[in-house]
């Protein structure tokens, strides 16, 4: 005996589909970001928050060049403040897209509508993404929530993106 499954596809007895199946976020929605762009655009918004970053950590270098662990913590913390502003502001006020995302021609959507993820959404994904990195090593924070998409299902979210209820897709 098979289990009922209502005509929309939706409902209580709805599954979705794996990973290989899944070509759009939500009904309506444009297709997935693939990791490839997904990563590239990513890699291009951590160098702009590095390049940016670079004179607060230079300013506490030429401050204070006895404690290297001021010099590292106001460096580590510079790039994390600077990632969650940056990743903010872009989000909200730039159609869900940072630098990244508008080369690789991606942006980010709310998951349950598709819009841009104006207000909190935005910035709570900003905050997930970029500040604790202040807490355990930025580099490593990163790297856990920037992996986390490889094996999520079935919509690819990083830890940022579940957090926030988002999702990345291609612009249209």
């Amino acid at each position: 005996m098979t289990t009922p499954q209502p005509p929309d596809g939706g409902g209580p007895y709805y599954h979705p589909p794996s990973d290989t199946e899944t070509t759009e976020a939500v009904g309506g929605m444009p297709p997935l970001a693939g990791l490839g762009k997904r990563l590239t655009a990513r890699i291009i918004d951590i160098a702009i928050v590095i390049v940016i970053a670079v004179p607060f950590g230079l300013i506490a270098f030429f401050a204070d060049r006895h404690d290297r662990n001021l010099v590292s913590f106001v460096g580590s913390l510079s790039a994390m403040l600077v990632a969650f502003v940056y990743e903010g502001l872009m989000l909200t006020r730039s159609r869900g897209q940072t630098v990244g995302k508008k080369l690789m021609g991606l942006r980010v959507a709310v998951l349950a509508d598709g819009s841009v993820p104006e207000g909190s959404p935005g910035w709570t994904r900003a905050a997930v993404w970029g500040l604790p990195g202040a807490i355990v090593c930025g580099c490593l924070w990163w790297a856990i929530d920037g992996v986390w998409v490889t094996w999520d299902q079935p919509y690819r979210q990083a830890l940022h993106d579940k957090a926030a209820k988002t999702v990345v897709v291609e612009a249209r």
